[in-house]
């Protein structure tokens, strides 16, 4: 459910207006803490435009991906059957973007922590020629 949320950049509270609950409730339910309602199961289809068993399904894989500021674990249907859906090639088109700006993220880390490593070998090359000398 966090998936079609965040891919058609849902909140919490405008799904749970739709489905007629608090966001708080809502929230239980994405995180699984509390059980999907037939009637909401349907409210939730028709709003993603997904079929219903789509959340009925029980072996979804995880995908982790980054937002930027935080990284976190979500869960997904990561296999295409035949054609993939709109929704399905939308989702996994911003997983890919979010992976790519977290290794250029890493990649910057790396290079600052070679730089840090340089100067800390030159300061301690420093020091020792001044304990030497």
């Amino acid at each position: 459910m966090r998936i079609l949320r965040d891919s058609n950049d849902y909140s919490q509270e405008y799904v749970a207006n739709v489905l007629g609950i608090t966001q708080k409730t809502y929230s239980s339910v994405e995180t699984g803490r509390s059980k999907l309602t037939l009637e909401r199961i349907m409210q939730l289809a028709d709003l993603y435009k997904v079929k219903p068993d789509y959340f009925l399904l029980e072996e979804l894989p995880v995908v982790n991906y980054n937002t930027g500021t935080y990284s976190r674990s979500v869960i997904a249907q990561n296999s295409f059957e035949g054609k993939a859906d709109e929704q399905s090639e939308k989702l996994f088109e911003r997983i890919i973007k979010e992976k790519d700006t977290q290794i250029s993220f890493l990649i910057k880390e790396l290079d600052q922590m070679k730089l840090e490593k340089q100067e800390l070998f030159e300061l301690l090359r420093r020091t020792l020629a001044k304990t030497e000398g």
